[in-house]
């Protein structure tokens, strides 16, 4: 069972599924006995929304919950909208699981009245994406160099951007320390609300996830000009590293994974970490990870929660926000 990722919207759409529990299901005293709700807490067409509707289809094809799970997808302010809908109204809830990532991460960092990962109960984190900078096709510039040095030319943050999440402006945040150049940020609700503003020509670039571009990238619509890793693509040969370009970036990635809301019960919490196991050890999900160039990278329970803690620290130390 193969997903692609042009079909994946319409053939998520057709939820609720119904599905009844395979043979290979996890081992709980818990069992999830009425409709799931899986909070995205990012507009639709972005990364977080494309991977939660993987899993979603991987967990009705593969029948591993016993009941419809319906997606609602909270935009806005960087991934606080949903969790703050998990706060006002789902804590203790065994019923509901939600996306997490960096950008719900990173939010509360730059905005302190955001709610924090704190009002989840981590499950599993599933997959690790690269950061690219992304420009139409048609643009002038075929190399990042060859951007930086137009953006100098210019006044001050009249090279735009547009970007999908907290993630994001702190991807350019650090290409922007690191090239002594500054950029006018524009903040969308997804990715895929960003990549409209970058084809639409209202902005110059995008700092973005390989799975958001993927497939404008192969119609080249777009092309990309730099990766912040330590090596190129195999998939992508032709895209140098930023350091190839003499941009010595540090390497920066995107984690994602899954949570329930906070207080969710023991014996519900190795429910879903289960469940999420079964999710990424599937052909689907391995295919899935290849098609869009992202790492395979699952952690679950305390190893979890102690990789978003060493998360918390990179983060508030390229920000310059320590922790009070």
């Amino acid at each position: 069972m193969l997903i692609s990722r042009r079909n994946l919207l319409c053939a998520a759409s057709a939820a609720p599924f119904m599905a009844t529990i395979g043979p290979g299901r996890a081992q709980s005293a818990w069992t999830s006995t009425r409709e799931v709700e899986l909070v995205i807490p990012f507009g639709v067409g972005g990364g977080a929304d494309l991977l939660a509707r993987v899993i979603h289809k991987i967990m009705v094809d593969e029948k591993l919950v016993p009941v419809p799970i319906v997606l609602n997808n909270r935009p806005g302010g960087g991934g606080a909208v949903g969790l703050g809908y998990v706060t006002a109204r789902k804590i203790g809830d065994p019923h509901t699981i939600i996306v997490v990532n960096g950008t719900t991460q990173i939010t509360p960092i730059l905005n302190p009245a955001a709610k924090t990962l704190s009002e989840v109960r981590p499950s599993m984190n599933v997959m690790l994406d690269d950061f690219l900078l992304f420009v139409k096709n048609d643009a002038p510039w075929n190399t990042a160099q060859e951007f930086v040095a137009a953006a100098k030319a210019r006044p001050a943050k009249s090279m735009a951007f547009a970007t999908g999440g907290t993630t994001d402006v702190m991807a350019i945040t650090v290409f922007s320390k690191t090239t002594g150049t500054e950029f006018n940020v524009l903040n969308f609700n997804s990715g895929g609300e960003a990549l409209t503003q970058l084809l639409g020509g209202h902005v110059q670039a995008c700092m973005g996830n390989p799975l958001e571009f993927i497939g404008h990238l192969e119609s080249k619509a777009v092309k990309a000009l730099g990766v912040f890793r330590d090596t190129r693509f195999p998939a992508l040969p032709n895209v140098p590293t930023m350091k190839e370009q003499g941009i010595n970036a540090p390497n920066f990635q995107m984690w994602r994974g899954m949570a329930t809301p906070r207080g969710t019960p023991d014996d519900a919490a190795r429910y879903w970490e289960g469940i999420f196991q079964k999710v990424v050890a599937t052909p689907a999900f391995k295919a899935y990870l290849k098609d869009n160039f992202a790492s395979d990278a699952p952690i679950a329970g305390k190893a979890f929660e102690d990789f978003i803690a060493a998360q918390e620290k990179l983060y508030r130390d390229l920000l310059g926000k320590p922790a009070t």
